[in-house]
């Protein structure tokens, strides 16, 4: 479960937007930082409860909350296509360079074959890097957001007209 405190319920929200449908980066960040634990425990946090002295539209919380998410998967996956036509044409330059080095080195000296074939090497491994370590790693951060797009709500209004008085 993560806890929420909040005093009022526009402390939810970004202060600059007046329709109250954008959530607060700050309460955004803090139940994000929840999402790098449900890595490794599957949904452990899977009930936000806010705690409040105020009433809370719970329905436009929990939309506004999965707008965000849903504004940072589109994030990813416009990173990621942008990623694989990077990729894509590293490959293509790639294996163009390599054919072309090959097809000098019949005609002309070998000089100009390595500088043709290291070059045409550095780009085939820029499009192997991009599959295989930038793009996982993106698909990573991008599902580290699914406990925020099904989650329970709680709202806990607490009693603010009578003093909490102490235990004991």
């Amino acid at each position: 479960m993560i806890q929420l405190r909040i005093h009022k319920e526009s402390d939810l929200y970004n202060p600059l937007d007046p329709s109250q449908t954008r959530i607060n980066e700050k309460v955004y960040h803090y139940l994000k930082s929840f999402c790098i634990e449900t890595e490794y425990k599957k949904h452990f946090h899977d009930t936000l409860q806010i705690i409040t002295d105020s009433p809370v539209n719970d329905d436009r919380l929990k939309a506004a909350i999965q707008n965000a998410v849903k504004k940072d998967r589109d994030e990813f996956d416009n990173q990621l296509a942008v990623n694989n036509r990077r990729a894509i044409w590293a490959y293509i330059v790639g294996i163009i360079l390599s054919v072309a080095g090959v097809a000098f080195s019949l005609i002309k000296d070998q000089v100009l074959l390595a500088i043709i074939s290291f070059f045409g090497t550095m780009i085939l491994s820029d499009g192997v890097a991009i599959h295989t370590k930038i793009n996982p790693d993106i698909k990573r951060l991008k599902r580290r957001l699914d406990p925020l797009c099904d989650f329970n709500l709680e709202v806990v209004e607490r009693d603010t007209s009578s003093p909490d008085l102490p235990m004991g």
